[in-house]
C-alpha cells in the first residue's frame, strides 16, 4: 500500500521493484512504473532476457536439490544448443538457490581456454575457498587454512598443497615432494574429502559451465567430482553443448536435462516482455516466431536487430513500432545475427570488441587500455556503450573494473571477425602486456601466455612458456604435461640451429619419453622421439646433453618391454660416461646400467657395479643432477640389496633394505619406499614368512592410499597382496590380485608383466586348474624369455613342470625334466640362487611321479639346507615336515 519516489536511475536499476530490509524483506510497489515481475525484473537487473517457458526444468532442478539435500548427492547436466537457454536455465536456478540460503560455487570453461590447464577448476576452488582477485597471497594462504581446518582438523599438513596448486604458494612451508602421479591423486582425493566434509555441515550447489570447452586436465577433476557426489550430500550442476561426451554420464546419481526450444505460450511470453504491449503486435510476433523456432537467444537478437535498424524505437518492454516490417531480415545462424550487430559498431567499438575477444571472456578495463592505446576517457566510454548494447556486462569495479562477454557467442562472433594478420598482432600486443606486468611466478598464467605467443606467429617464445606450463601443470596432470612439451616439440621444429630453441627441444624430448609410457607409446613413436632428442642434443654441442637424451629413451625402451635396447644403450652410455670424465654422469650413468642388468636377470654384475661405483663415489648427488628422477647413490643401494634377496643372500639384502628407508627419507621420495617394501616382499614370500608379507602389503597399502593411488603404486599393492595370497594358501585370491597387476602393467612398465603373468600362473597351480596354468606358463615363458627375464623364466619352467607332472604324472616326467633341466641352466646364468632350493623341491615332485622315493627324499633334503643357507628357515622347517 506505500507509495515510494524513486529516481529514473533507481527504476532502470530495480526494473519497477524496490526490496528494502529494515526488519524482514518487503516490497513496495513504485509509483508510475508498472507492476514489477520479479523474475523478470532479477534477470533483467543481471543483463539477462526475461527467462521463460522453464518451469519444469526448474521443478526437475528443485527435485534434484530436495535430494541432494537428503544426502542423495546429485549431479544434473542441462545440454542444449547455442542460444536455448542452459546458461539462463542454470543462472534462474543458482539465484534460486542464494535465495533460499544454499551455498553456491561456481566455475566456468572459456572458449580459448582448451589448452589452459585447470582453469574452470581453479575457478571453482577459488569460489570454494572465497578467494577474491584483491586477497594477495597470504590473505588467500590464511582462507583456505582457515576453511580447510575448519571441515577437517587433520587436514593441516595439506594446505601447502592446496595452496601450491592455486598459485600462493607460502615460500616457509613448501608442500613435500612427490611424483606428479602422487600430487594428481592426492588432489583428487583431498577434494573429494572436502566435498564430502562440507556436505555434512551445509547444503551446497557447485556449478561449472561450458564443459564443450573444458581443458583436459579440467576434465579429470570433473570426473572426480561427479564421483564423489555419489552418496554424499550436494549438488554439482553442469551444462554443455550436445556435442560433448564424457564417461561420468553413465552413473546412475548423473541424470540429464536436454533442453529444446521455446513452443507456443512461452515465446510468445518473452517477446511481449521484450517487445512492450505497444509493439507486440500479433503480425510481427508471428513473423518473428517463424524466423526464430523458439530459440530465445535469437529471438532477443532478432528484436535488437529491429530496433537498431530502425524499426522500433523505445527501450526493452517499451518499443514503439515506427516502421512497418514487411519480413524478417534473419540471418540463417545465431553468429550471423551477431556478426551484422558488430559490423554497425563504430570503429572504436569494433577495435575494442574484437581485442576483448582475443583476450577471453573476461577481460579488464586496464588490458583493453594497455592493447588497444586508447585513451582512458575513451576506453570507458566504449566499454560502457558496449554494456549498454548487451555485448558485455561489468563483473567488478573493484580493485579493477573487469567485464564479460554477455553471451560466449558473441566472444565467438567477434574472435572470427578478424583478419589473421590483425588478431595476431593483437595477440601479440596482449601477451607483452601480460608480461610487462606479471611477476615471474610460473602458474596458469604461462599456458595462456604460450596460447597467446602462439597465435601471434612466435614460436619460441612460445615454446618457453608452454615448458613453464608443463613444468607447473606436471606436479598436477602429467597428460597435461604431455601437451604442453608436444606443443614444444612441434613449435622448434625447424629451429634447431638456435642454440635456445635446441636446449628446449632436448627438455621437450627428454619429458616426453619419460611420459611415454603414460600414452602407450610403441616403438616407432618412442623411436621418432629419441632421433629428433639427439639431433636436437647435438646442435647443443655438449656430449653429455646426448648421453642423456638417450638414458632416457632406454628407461622409454625398459617400459614398453624392450629390454634387449636398453641393456645395449645402458653399457654405450656407462663407457661414454666414464670417458667424458663427469662424475654426477657416471654415477647416473652406472645407476642407468644395474638397473637395466637387473631388468635383464644378470643379478651378480649389477651387484659388482653398484659396489664399485659406491665404493668410489659415496656421498649422495644433488637432486639438480638426478636423470631418473631417483638419487642415483640411494638407487644404487636399493638395486644391490633386491640382488643380493634374489642371489640367496636374503637376510644381508634385507638388511640393506632397513639402511634404504632412511635414505628414501632423506630423499623426499616416498615412492621408493613402496618398491623397498615391495621388492622385500619377493624376499619374505621366498623365506614363507606370512607375518612380515602382512606388513609389507599394509606398509604398500598405506602408502599407495596417502600418495592418491597412482597406477604405478596400486600394481605394487596389487602384487603384495598376491604373494600374501599364495603364501597363505589362497589362490583364487591371487589370481583376482595378479590379474589386476597384469592390467595395469600392460598399459604402462611392461618390463614388470612377466612377474606379474608368472604368478597368476602359480596361482592357477595352486588353485587345481592345471590345463590352465599349463597354458598361462607356456605364454610366460615366451614373453620372459623374449624379455630377457631370465628369473622369472626358471620360475615359470618349474610351475610348467609341477603343472605337467600333477596332470599327467609319469608320463609327463621326461617333459617336467627338461623344463626344470632349463630353469637350472638359467638360475646358474643369472644368479639367481634363491630359485635354488625350490627347484630341488620341484625336481622331488618329478622323482615321486616316477616312484623314486629315495631320490624324493635326498632332493627334499638338499632343498630343506639350501633353503637354511638363503635365510629362509621357515621354508625349510616345512620342507623337512615332508620328510
Amino acid at each position: 500500500p506505500t507509495t515510494v519516489a524513486i529516481s529514473p536511475a533507481m527504476a532502470t536499476l530495480t526494473g519497477g521493484l524496490l526490496v528494502v530490509d529494515p526488519l524482514g524483506p518487503r516490497a513496495f510497489k513504485v509509483s508510475g512504473l508498472r507492476p514489477a515481475r520479479t523474475r523478470f525484473d532479477l534477470a533483467r537487473a543481471r543483463g539477462l532476457s526475461p527467462f521463460v517457458g522453464r518451469a519444469a526444468d526448474i521443478a526437475i532442478l528443485d527435485e534434484a536439490l530436495a535430494r541432494a539435500d537428503a544426502g542423495d548427492g546429485q549431479v544434473i547436466g542441462v545440454v542444449a544448443e547455442a542460444g536455448v537457454g542452459k546458461s539462463r536455465l542454470c543462472f534462474e536456478f543458482l539465484e534460486h538457490c542464494r535465495a533460499r540460503g544454499v551455498r553456491v560455487i561456481e566455475g566456468r570453461a572459456a572458449a580459448n581456454g582448451r589448452n589452459v590447464p585447470f582453469l574452470a577448476i581453479l575457478e571453482v576452488f577459488r569460489s570454494f575457498f572465497d578467494i577474491r582477485p584483491e586477497d594477495d597471497d597470504a590473505a588467500a594462504r590464511g582462507k583456505i587454512a582457515a576453511t580447510m581446518t575448519e571441515l577437517d582438523a587433520n587436514l593441516g599438513d595439506a594446505v601447502a598443497l592446496v595452496a601450491d596448486f592455486l598459485g600462493v604458494p607460502d615460500p616457509d612451508n613448501p608442500p613435500p615432494r612427490m611424483d606428479p602421479d602422487t600430487r594428481q591423486r592426492q588432489l583428487f582425493g583431498l577434494m573429494r574429502h572436502l566435498i564430502r566434509r562440507t556436505g555434512e555441515r551445509q547444503l551446497m550447489v557447485t556449478m561449472v559451465e561450458d564443459l564443450h570447452w573444458l581443458d583436459s586436465a579440467s576434465a579429470q577433476f570433473i570426473e572426480h567430482m561427479v564421483e564423489a557426489r555419489s552418496g554424499a550430500r550436494g549438488l554439482l550442476l553442469l551444462n554443455y553443448r550436445p556435442e560433448y561426451r564424457a564417461d561420468w554420464m553413465k552413473n546412475p546419481w548423473c541424470h540429464q536435462i536436454a533442453l529444446t526450444p521455446l513452443a507456443g505460450d512461452a515465446e510468445g511470453e518473452l517477446l511481449g516482455d521484450l517487445l512492450g504491449p505497444q509493439a507486440n503486435q500479433p503480425s510481427l510476433a508471428a513473423m518473428i516466431e517463424a524466423r526464430t523456432v523458439g530459440n530465445p537467444f535469437f529471438v532477443e537478437e532478432v528484436v535488437r536487430n529491429l530496433a537498431e535498424t530502425g524499426h522500433l524505437e523505445g527501450e526493452r518492454g517499451a518499443y514503439r513500432l515506427v516502421t512497418p516490417v514487411d519480413r524478417i531480415e534473419v540471418p540463417s545462424s545465431v553468429m550471423a545475427v551477431i556478426a551484422a550487430r558488430i559490423d554497425r559498431l563504430s570503429p572504436g567499438e569494433k577495435q575494442v570488441i574484437q581485442t576483448a575477444a582475443v583476450i577471453g571472456k573476461n577481460f579488464s578495463e586496464q588490458l583493453i587500455r594497455s592493447v588497444c592505446g586508447i585513451g582512458d576517457a575513451q576506453v570507458t566510454e566504449i566499454l560502457d556503450n558496449l554494456r549498454r548494447g548487451d555485448f558485455i556486462t561489468e563483473l567488478s569495479v573493484f580493485p579493477v573494473v573487469e567485464y564479460a562477454f554477455r553471451h560466449p557467442l558473441t566472444q565467438e562472433t567477434a574472435l572470427g571477425s578478424l583478419l589473421k594478420d590483425r588478431r595476431r598482432k593483437i595477440h601479440r600486443s596482449i601477451a607483452a602486456a601480460i608480461e610487462q606486468r606479471q611477476d615471474g611466478s610460473v602458474d596458469e598464467r604461462a599456458a595462456l601466455l604460450a596460447h597467446h605467443w602462439e597465435e601471434a606467429g612466435e614460436p619460441l617464445k612460445a615454446a618457453l612458456r608452454h615448458r613453464q606450463a608443463a613444468e607447473w601443470v606436471s606436479l598436477t596432470d602429467p597428460n597435461a604435461a604431455v601437451f604442453h612439451w608436444g606443443r614444444v616439440r612441434s613449435l622448434l621444429a625447424g629451429l634447431a640451429d638456435d642454440p635456445e630453441a635446441a636446449a628446449l627441444g632436448v627438455a621437450a624430448c627428454q619429458h616426453l619419453l619419460n611420459l611415454s609410457w603414460r600414452f602407450t607409446s610403441g616403438p616407432d613413436e618412442i623411436k621418432a622421439l629419441f632421433e629428433e632428442g639427439l639431433a636436437f642434443a647435438r646442435a647443443t654441442g655438449d656430449r653429455a646433453t646426448e648421453l642423456k637424451v638417450s638414458m632416457v629413451y632406454g628407461r622409454a625402451c625398459c617400459s614398453i618391454g624392450d629390454l634387449a635396447t636398453y641393456i645395449d644403450l645402458a653399457t654405450q652410455i656407462h663407457d661414454g660416461a666414464r670417458a667424458l670424465g663427469d662424475t654426477s654422469l657416471i654415477v647416473n650413468a652406472a645407476l642407468y646400467l644395474v638397473d637395466a642388468r637387473v631388468y635383464t636377470a644378470s643379478f651378480p654384475q649389477a651387484v659388482q657395479l653398484a659396489e664399485e661405483t659406491l665404493a668410489t663415489y659415496d656421498e649422495p648427488v644433488p637432486r639438480t643432477e638426478w636423470v631418473m628422477g631417483f638419487n642415483p647413490y640411494s638407487g644404487l643401494k636399493f638395486w644391490r640389496a633386491t640382488c643380493l634377496t634374489i642371489m640367496g643372500r636374503i637376510p644381508e639384502g634385507l638388511r640393506e633394505f632397513d639402511r634404504c628407508v632412511d635414505l628414501m627419507a632423506q630423499d623426499q621420495t616416498p615412492e621408493a619406499g613402496v618398491y623397498i617394501s615391495s621388492w622385500s616382499a619377493t624376499a619374505y614370500l621366498a623365506m614363507g614368512d606370512v607375518a612380515k608379507l602382512q606388513a609389507c602389503a599394509d606398509a604398500v597399502d598405506k602408502a599407495c592410499t596417502a600418495m592418491g593411488d597412482p597406477p604405478t603404486v596400486v600394481a605394487h599393492r596389487k602384487l603384495c597382496l598376491t604373494y600374501l595370497h599364495l603364501a597363505s594358501g589362497r589362490p583364487l585370491e591371487a589370481i583376482a590380485t595378479a590379474q589386476a597387476a597384469l592390467a595395469i602393467h600392460r598399459q604402462g612398465e611392461r618390463q614388470h608383466a612377466g612377474m606379474s603373468s608368472m604368478l597368476i600362473a602359480e596361482a592357477l597351480l595352486h588353485s587345481g586348474d592345471l590345463e590352465a596354468a599349463i597354458a598361462t606358463a607356456r605364454e610366460t615363458i615366451e614373453t620372459c624369455h623374449a624379455a630377457l627375464r631370465g628369473n622369472l623364466e626358471a620360475q615359470s619352467l618349474g610351475i610348467l613342470a609341477r603343472a605337467l607332472l600333477r596332470k599327467d604324472g609319469a608320463g609327463a616326467h621326461d617333459s617336467a625334466c627338461r623344463a626344470l633341466d632349463q630353469a637350472e641352466a638359467l638360475i646358474g646364468r643369472t644368479g639367481a640362487q634363491t630359485l635354488s632350493p625350490s627347484l630341488a623341491e620341484w625336481r622331488a615332485e618329478a622323482a615321486a611321479a616316477i616312484g623314486d622315493e629315495a631320490g624324493r627324499l635326498a632332493l627334499l633334503r638338499q632343498s630343506a639346507e639350501l633353503f637354511e643357507k638363503i635365510g629362509a628357515p621357515l621354508q625349510a622347517g616345512r620342507v623337512r615336515q615332508g620328510l
